[in-house]
């Protein structure tokens, strides 16, 4: 009896450091939470209860609602355009071609890199006169691009960047997905006549789509929650092209000092962040059913 009290009490010590870690990770939450119904602004003497007067502004505000549509399109587009390339890297890796050996530990490099460091070194790529980029598209008769210069195309460059530096994560975690595949089934189908193409969408494709899920759900919150690409190459311009609610929030906080209204921004994008959370986690729990 005593024994088993001693066991208690070391479970016990052992996990409070993790309980304080939590609740400290709470306070600041709820902290946070609060200073979004305040009118706390750099400079200020007091700071008051502001009740819903940041989130009325963000309702009646254009920017905030552009910047909704943004965020939400760099999400899905990114996250979906990573989750096929890594699908396509994934496949190419389980085969024997000695093109996928080289190319494998490849592959990783921009997972290593810092993200800052990625953001500026495209930005100098994509310069539309210096750029190495624009460089190699003349030597092939293409006429320069402005890249992250220009409105209409700004956004879609961050999305390259973005696709370039993290599809390496969906690849990686898609990749052991298919090494688990049921070998006998493959041979199984093979033998019944179904070629590649068969094999692939009706066995090996059903049994990644839960890693792809799992990979999508860390990327689909990492993407909500963007900032260092943006501020590293267009800062959220040109004209507003790439103001995603990172960006807003960094603006209305550090540039307009309005502290109240910027972490308003952050708990609305958190909001957005659990919501497609929890569709992806959805979808991945129906997958999972779909082979077991």
């Amino acid at each position: 009896m005593i024994k088993q009290s001693e066991e208690n009490s070391l479970k016990n010590f052992l996990i409070l450091p993790s309980v304080l870690v939590l609740l400290c990770f709470l306070f600041v939450f709820f902290y946070g939470v609060y200073l979004s119904f305040t009118d706390l602004k750099l400079g200020k003497p007091t700071v008051n209860f502001a009740g819903l007067k940041n989130y009325i502004y963000l309702w009646k505000n254009p920017l905030f609602w552009k910047s909704t549509k943004l965020t939400v399109y760099f999400t899905l587009v990114a996250v979906i355009v990573q989750a096929f390339i890594g699908i396509l890297l994934a496949k190419l890796f389980s085969t024997k071609v000695f093109f996928a050996k080289i190319f494998r530990p490849i592959i990783l490099l921009p997972l290593v890199l810092p993200p800052m460091s990625v953001a500026l070194m495209w930005t100098t790529m994509m310069n539309p006169e210096r750029g190495v980029l624009n460089y190699f598209l003349s030597l092939i008769g293409i006429e320069p691009f402005m890249w992250i210069s220009e409105y209409s195309t700004a956004m879609l460059s961050v999305i390259f960047i973005d696709v370039w530096t993290y599809t390496p994560f969906f690849t990686l975690i898609i990749y052991a997905g298919l090494l688990g595949v049921n070998q006998e089934m493959k041979e199984a189908a093979q033998e019944a006549g179904a070629g590649a193409w068969i094999t692939f969408w009706k066995i090996e494709l059903p049994f990644m789509m839960p890693y792809v899920l799992i990979a999508a759900v860390f990327r689909v919150i990492e993407s909500f929650n963007q900032f260092d690409i943006f501020i590293g190459t267009t800062g959220g311009g040109p004209a507003k092209a790439t103001t995603v609610y990172s960006i807003y929030a960094y603006i209305q906080s550090f540039q307009n000092l309005n502290f109240g209204r910027g972490t308003a921004i952050l708990f609305v994008n958190w909001w957005l962040v659990l919501i497609g959370a929890l569709i992806t986690i959805k979808l991945y729990q129906m997958a999972r059913k779909r082979v077991s």
